[in-house]
């Protein structure tokens, strides 16, 4: 339950209570502002390598390479939509094709291949007026380049990707001395790579092609890695793949981090989607690190298509002060980085339904006052912020002795909205009211399909527990799972490490539901955040529900027990040659001493262990328990810090319990303005 003020704590346990509801509206992505691309620049440059930076005077500098060993490169001075983009001046006619720029305060730093098989380097120390050109370092075979500043020292790496290996040239630029440190990637090849830099390390994004040395299942992948703080590289961990039968590739990525990233900004990664099938395409896909998670878990957000554009060689992304920016040789867009003004729905709110169920979606009703008009234009003016999928982050409370107190309860996302007219017999008139219906994680998830399929633990690579797996997959919803030390976790969730598929298109609540079907553990939604919680038998209970003074009120209840499943059976095979068949069973032996064997079996073929196979089993009879109580609900003034899964302790003479546990398997909460109405209905399980 969530942690309330003493005073929010008394005033809904008061026979006279006042209301207090909040809704707020952020135009984000789980907490991430949501970028909209305008382009500025259309030219008609032929696709090739190509980069892009800002000086410390906010002056843009680009650079592409020709087809024919030329190196070409602009400047221009406040870059906007009047600019001139189409003028280059030919730097350099030994460029091989990978090139890259990078530009700090005065600083501009160009790197590229040249035709004799090195790095080559021209720099400029006063914002591009005069410019030196010299070897950086003697690398060979580089197929592609990317360059970042590392924060605001005199150090910029030059990244280079060749088929055998990522290197990263550290120069610093005071002393011109260049240090190289490389990771042996172990890849087939290499397609590209991006570069980023964050609190002391440098994110690094490698698309590449791979060849399963026991399977020869040849897989096209894109990467991250990450040269640390101690110059050394994080291993490889899959980002994206695809295998070989599908014609699809993913090649020239990059990724980037403003140098002082605001709370609702995080790495920004593209790649380009390579399909060679009969409609060929190559089309840029966007993605983003989840929310307050470490670029070493390799957690992003499901990519997706988000400019119609063609591009072989990729989007290079950067920022300035007050922009996002992305580009090809012939293309600029760009995209503000402040966020909408949020927009406060408290006081149009009339009414308000909020559902919250076990592991289905739930969702979140707003009927808004319309009467004058101001929801006519969603997504424009002062409504800008409230667009599809915005973010709503809602609160409930009360009016306390210390003002309008309100606790932080769930954020969900617009999926609609409705004009209506009412017809008002007391007024004489019509009222006009505008219905928000808005979604929550599981109605994210069902919403939701891979692109691809996503695998875990079908080779010794990268070794995933079921926690693992559920953080990666709530990832590509934006939705971190959050470590909460304070609920208890299963064995299995920290110590199982299944096979796992997830085929592309399969609707992520559906995968959902069958991860979670291995653990006791369910998710626990709390904001924009959610927690395993391993639902113990002997959970303390969290609140008291009772008709006595000083306590939380019952309006209404009703207690039902029903039958379930009295034996649970779980089996798969083992690898070996031949398969030995694994089989345990969990079992419910006071019902089934009256004769009664509901039994539910279960096989998966991830089950090669008897110690595996008998958690599933308690995990399977566990679940089913939920329910044997369904049909029992407790009607109560809202509680404002009620939790789905919680235990709590009811006393209601008029049915005979006396201190019974039960457990919260689903909350609707109910707020009606003019009916006074403000009640929740809590479902009830076995505890």
């Amino acid at each position: 339950m969530r942690t309330l003020s003493a005073t929010l704590l008394a005033a809904q346990k008061k026979p006279a209570r006042l209301p207090y509801v909040e809704a707020t509206v952020l135009d984000c992505e789980q907490g991430i502002k949501r970028l909209s691309w305008t382009r500025i620049y259309d030219g008609a440059e032929p696709d090739n390598h190509h980069g892009i930076a800002f000086d410390g005077q906010g002056s843009m500098h680009r650079v592409r390479a020709g087809g024919t060993s030329s190196l070409y490169y602009q400047k221009i001075t406040s870059p906007d939509e009047e600019s001139d983009y189409s003028q280059w001046t030919e730097i350099a006619t030994d460029c091989a094709g990978p090139c890259a720029i990078a530009a700090q305060g005065a600083r501009v730093y160009i790197f590229y291949k040249t035709t004799t098989n090195v790095l080559w380097k021209y720099y400029s120390s006063d914002y591009g007026q005069n410019w030196t050109n010299a070897q950086l370092y003697a690398l060979a075979d580089a197929l592609s380049l990317a360059a970042c500043w590392k924060g605001t020292t005199d150090i910029v790496g030059c990244f280079a990707a060749t088929a055998i290996k990522v290197s990263a040239i550290m120069l610093d630029t005071a002393t011109q001395v260049a240090t190289e440190y490389y990771y042996n990637h172990g890849l087939d090849t290499t397609y590209g790579l991006g570069a980023a830099y964050q609190g002391g390390e440098f994110p690094i994004v490698l698309a590449g092609k791979d060849t399963d040395v026991a399977t020869g299942i040849v897989d096209y992948a894109l990467y991250s890695t990450a040269l640390t703080a101690t110059n050394t590289f994080l291993s490889l961990r899959i980002l994206l793949s695809v295998h070989d039968d599908v014609s699809t590739a993913f090649r020239y990525p990059d990724c980037h981090l403003p140098v002082t990233p605001q709370d609702y900004e995080t790495v920004q990664l593209t790649v380009v989607e390579d399909y060679s099938g009969t409609t060929a395409y190559t089309r840029p896909l966007a993605s983003h690190l989840v929310k307050d998670t470490q670029w070493s878990s390799a957690v992003i957000t499901e990519p997706r298509f988000f400019l119609d554009v063609s591009s072989a060689y990729g989007l290079r992304i950067v920022t300035t002060s007050d922009h996002w920016w992305v580009s090809t040789a012939a293309g600029i867009w760009t995209s503000p980085r402040a966020t909408s003004t949020s927009l406060d729905l408290s006081p149009y709110i009339l009414q308000l339904r909020q559902v919250i169920n076990h592991e289905k979606p739930g969702s979140l009703v707003l009927i808004l006052d319309n009467s004058k008009g101001y929801f006519a234009s969603p997504g424009e003016g002062d409504l800008a912020s409230l667009r599809f999928r915005a973010e709503i982050a809602l609160k409930l409370g009360y009016k306390t002795t210390a003002g309008d107190e309100a606790a932080p309860n769930l954020t969900y996302w617009v999926d609609g909205w409705q004009w209506s007219c009412h017809p008002e017999r007391s007024e004489g008139s019509n009222r006009s009211t505008f219905t928000l219906r808005c979604v929550d994680l599981w109605g994210l998830a069902e919403a939701w399909s891979a692109r691809y399929s996503l695998r875990w633990n079908y080779t010794a690579y990268q070794p995933a527990r079921v926690w693992e797996v559920l953080y990666q997959y709530l990832g590509r919803l934006g939705i971190r799972l959050w470590n909460n030390a304070g609920a208890p976790k299963s064995y299995t969730i920290d110590n199982y490490y299944p096979k796992f598929l997830s085929r592309g298109g399969t609707m992520g609540d559906t995968q959902l539901r069958r991860l979670l079907s291995f653990v006791t553990d369910s998710l626990v939604p709390r904001e924009a955040l959610c927690f395993a919680k391993d639902l113990l038998a002997s959970e303390a209970s969290s609140y008291e529900y009772e008709n006595q003074p000083g306590s939380h009120a019952i309006l209404a209840g009703a207690f039902a027990d029903n039958l379930t499943i009295t034996h649970a059976q779980v089996s798969g095979d083992t690898e070996d040659t031949p398969p030995v068949h694994v089989r345990e069973a969990a079992f419910d032996w006071d019902l089934l001493a009256l004769g009664i064997d509901n039994l539910r079996m279960q096989y998966d073929a991830n089950l090669e262990e008897t110690d595996q196979a008998a958690r599933r089993a308690d995990a399977l009879l566990r679940g089913e328990s939920l329910s044997r109580l369904v049909g029992s609900n407790l009607v109560i003034p809202t509680n404002v810090g009620q939790e789905l899964y919680d235990v709590i302790t009811i006393s209601d003479a008029r049915c005979g319990i006396d201190h019974e546990k039960y457990r919260v398997t689903a909350i609707q909460t109910d707020y009606d303005r003019r009916k006074g109405v403000y009640d929740q209905c809590l479902a009830l399980g076995a505890p």
